[in-house]
């Protein structure tokens, strides 16, 4: 191996020391870093990215250097144009069979991005409230419905019949590596085939509402109820956000987070509380007499959640912003 890639295990294990004993000082429950075996990474980072160094890009873009360990010249498809000042590099295996260079980029911070859209105050998109759920994965305040495309639930017997078949194989047997190759495959299409609807769902959003608001969910809580928590990960709200976040940072917009607490009972038309329970998909208004989807009531909810403190138009941009991200 490289000298390089060496010191880079180093250093990830003594990031993980360094954090686990911060953690305690500040009295979290954590555990000591657990020992990884060989098989379960496979990855390869090289360090120094810079020309005749550990690891440079040809100019023609199709040709990546490394060093001679690992093969000198390595033949690439590059996928995009890089974007800032290349640091670092990893040769990462996946579980199809073929190999992947990941080149980490130095960009612009966080906090000078908005040099990029000097006319985000008076950006002509509207305002947005959202209502993730597991019934259909999104609800919209102008009605619009995302349907849930359950990607797991839908592949559950393909991966059972493929785990069922690893289990049969002597262990440390090329048979049994096939079978385990087979299931790591259908894993990776499945989060392939999740990550690929939320990108198009959150830059169909982020691209035209200037400030998308949403709930801000402990997700880590609610796993922890079992009868929810396979449909939950299903789901994967969390990255949905995040990738959210990132898309309507670069249009020029924003994420708001707002609290959940109430969202689905309150009608939003009158303020009435309408207790109703997972199962009742209608929220009835026995006030105002409003019938409507309960996730679009939520949503509705949210957006004006997320309304300045001081005007009542949704095309007005909040006091502060209320997204850890920001």
């Amino acid at each position: 191996m490289p000298a390089t890639t060496v010191q880079t295990l180093a250093d990830r294990l003594s990031k993980a020391l360094k954090r686990s004993l911060q953690m305690k000082d500040l009295g979290v429950p954590v555990g000591f870093p657990r020992f990884k075996t060989p098989t379960r990474w496979h990855s390869i980072q090289v360090r120094q990215y810079e020309t005749h160094r550990d690891v440079w890009l040809d100019e023609d873009g199709k040709h990546l250097h490394v060093p001679a360990k690992l093969g000198r010249l390595l033949k690439i498809k590059l996928h995009r144009p890089l974007v800032g000042t290349p640091v670092t590099a990893h040769l990462v295996l996946r579980a199809d069979t073929h190999w992947y260079a990941l080149i980490v980029c130095e960009t612009m911070p966080q906090d000078e991005r908005t040099i990029a859209h000097p006319l985000q105050a008076v950006c002509a998109h509207r305002a947005l409230g959202l209502d993730v759920g597991l019934k259909v994965f999104l609800a919209d305040s102008d009605g619009g419905l995302v349907e849930h495309p359950r990607h797991y639930r839908t592949s559950q017997k393909r991966l059972a019949h493929a785990q069922r078949t690893l289990c049969r194989r002597k262990k440390g047997s090329y048979r049994r590596r096939k079978a385990a190759r087979e299931v790591a495959c259908k894993h990776l299409k499945i989060a392939r085939q999740r990550r690929h609807q939320h990108f198009n769902v959150a830059k169909r959003y982020a691209e035209h509402y200037s400030r998308i608001c949403v709930e801000d969910l402990n997700i880590t809580g609610m796993v922890r109820n079992h009868h929810l928590a396979k449909s939950l990960h299903d789901a994967s709200w969390g990255a949905f956000l995040g990738i959210l976040e990132e898309k309507a940072e670069r249009a020029g917009h924003r994420v708001i987070r707002v609290p959940a607490r109430f969202t689905t009972q309150k009608c939003h038309r009158c303020g009435e509380h309408v207790q109703k329970s997972l199962s009742v998909r209608t929220h009835i208004c026995p006030c105002c007499g409003l019938v409507e989807d309960r996730d679009v009531n939520a949503a509705k909810n949210i957006l004006r959640a997320g309304a300045p403190p001081s005007g009542t138009g949704q095309d007005a941009a909040p006091d502060e912003l209320r997204s850890p991200r920001f």
